[in-house]
């Protein structure tokens, strides 16, 4: 295979038309050529060791006949990592090349949107989904828009001279994200099957305090006059102003909370930036965060790390509005790979399927996983 047809290979796979024997040409030589340990390299790194590696094959420093079938191995690297994402790795184990299995696919799932419902004090319901941009609605002193961009802000009206305590509560359902400015300037990014509980103005208060189920990125507006306290779980986590995310869903057996930026307070326990704070039950262990896997959703990536299929399957439930069923025994295997979440299901299964240790049946919204 000469040097054009190689490129001419590259291009093709990168704009999605290469056929099923291409495609298994490029990613088997990935697979061949894999380093031991890069599939828990973050993206930044894993594209400065292809970049490196490309300066070497330009420079000639490797020798014929293996340099032609490193350009191979290392573009298809690239197409691979950066563009559809890292293979799912059953542990201690390389993926078996093999046509996947997913039945009855003949209407793929698209992945979630943004979207939400707003629950005013008045017990009132709006569909952020299907209101318009702009004003949504007021209440005692504070106007609520929505922004095009899938973002509901809160702001005092200017000739308001005092506003009354009322509670409004954002929620995204399976399949939905969004996010909201609180009237303090505090931005939340909500994940799917999540809620918050607010107050419409901290105004006259001398605390900010919310609730919170599911899991919520933070971005807290300083304020030393008036700590910030978030309720999850049976636990309260305590800021002035930092960035963090709290990930406490009903079905997970952990609550966690990872600080990215300040300092945040669980459980008397002060957590540093790049640490998590794990709960289970009544006890707080302190980890060291994978920060990448942390915000893979909010930087609209699926990121499973080192997950048993029950955990993965749960985050594509919610992601995609599914049913997931188990039939048979599972694998003990973990996986770990990340796609990008505008991906439909197929293609989040199907690079499952690859590590051949699992494998689905689709029939509407219901996914079947067998071993």
């Amino acid at each position: 295979m000469t040097e054009a047809e190689i490129n001419s290979l590259l291009e093709k796979y990168k704009q999605g038309d290469a056929d099923a024997e291409e495609i298994a040409f490029l990613e088997s030589w990935y697979i061949f050529y894999q380093e031991p340990g890069s599939n828990v390299l973050g993206m930044i790194p894993r594209k400065e060791a292809v970049d490196e590696v490309w300066t070497k094959i330009e420079n000639e420093q490797f020798p014929q006949p293996l340099r032609i079938w490193r350009r191979i191995a290392v573009a298809a690297a690239l197409f691979i990592a950066l563009f559809t994402g890292l293979y799912f790795m059953g542990r201690d184990q390389q993926p078996q090349l093999e046509s996947a299995r997913i039945e009855n696919t003949k209407e793929d799932i698209a992945p979630g949107t943004e979207g939400a419902t707003l629950t005013l004090s008045d017990g009132r319901k709006i569909s952020l989904s299907a209101a318009v941009n702009g004003d949504v609605a007021r209440q005692s002193g504070v106007t609520i828009t929505k922004s095009a961009d899938g973002q509901l802000t809160y702001e005092l009206l200017p000739t308001t001279p005092g506003t009354a305590l009322q509670y409004n509560t954002l929620s995204t359902t399976k399949g939905e994200q969004y996010q909201i400015k609180l009237q303090d300037g505090t931005r939340i990014w909500l994940n799917s099957a999540t809620s918050i509980r607010f107050p419409t103005s901290f105004a006259g208060l001398r605390k900010r305090e919310l609730s919170l189920t599911g899991e919520a990125y933070f971005e807290v507006a300083k304020d030393r006059s008036r700590p910030f306290t978030v309720s999850v779980a049976g636990q309260q986590v305590k800021v002035l102003g930092t960035h963090f995310n709290i990930s406490s869903y009903p079905d997970e057996a952990l609550s966690k909370t990872t600080l990215l930026e300040g300092s945040v307070a669980i459980g008397g326990k002060v957590l540093q930036p790049g640490e998590q704070a794990v709960v289970k039950g009544n006890a707080i262990s302190i980890n060291v965060a994978n920060i990448e896997e942390t915000m893979g959703w909010r930087d609209g990536y699926i990121i499973f790390e080192n997950e048993p299929i029950e955990a993965v399957m749960r985050k594509i439930a919610r992601w995609y509005n599914v049913e997931v069923a188990f039939e048979g025994p599972m694998p003990e295997d973990d996986f770990g790979g990340r796609v990008p979440r505008l991906s439909n299901v197929s293609q989040v299964l199907k690079k499952l399927e690859l590590t051949n240790k699992v494998h689905f049946k689709v029939e509407g919204r219901r996914i079947t996983v067998i071993k």
